[in-house]
């Protein structure tokens, strides 16, 4: 009997070595988090204030004053941005702006590559206390789209269609 019960009990435990791997609940896939992305930023960008590559340009054209604040990468900045823009990293928003932008009511328009990062910075920047922010919406990518200048450390150029769209391997937006 006892031989059977051990037997029993060397069985179960060994099945449950063997099923328990399997049976754990294991967290979401890549697409879900994905989507949980999109879910994200998705309503956050179409509830910002917000205007088009192509109104912003109107906006320069006017003389308006403005900050241009690029929330791209260093190295996104450097290939190329638009003319007056500068630069603080998307994650280091909430300690450099303020050193920058002292006036709380100053009119400020954000941009990124598709205006996803900048929707996240118009949000921050008013939860912050700033009174006046607007994201481009449709972003560098539109800026590029529509043909207006850009700018880096050679001077000024128009980029090709699709010229933006350059990525490193295994880097996505």
């Amino acid at each position: 009997m006892k031989k059977r019960v051990f037997l029993s009990t060397t069985i179960l435990f060994t099945l449950l070595a063997f099923i328990t791997p399997f049976s754990v609940v294991a967290g979401p896939s890549v697409e879900q988090v994905k989507l949980n992305v999109d879910k994200l930023w998705k309503p956050i960008k179409e509830s910002q204030p917000h205007v088009t590559a192509v109104e912003f340009k109107k906006i320069m054209d006017s003389g308006e004053k403005f900050v241009l604040v690029d929330v791209r990468t260093r190295d996104e900045f450097i290939a190329a941005h638009l003319p007056g823009a500068i630069h603080i990293n998307r994650g280091l928003i909430e300690w450099v702006l303020p050193k920058k932008i002292e006036d709380t009511d100053t009119k400020i328009y954000v941009y990124c590559k598709t205006g996803a990062r900048s929707a996240f910075v118009t949000q921050r920047l008013m939860e912050m206390g700033y009174t006046n922010v607007t994201n481009i919406y449709d972003a560098f990518k539109g800026w590029a789209v529509a043909g207006y200048p850009v700018y880096n450390q050679h001077g000024e150029f128009t980029l090709t269609t699709g010229g933006f769209e350059k990525k490193e391997p295994g880097i996505e937006e």
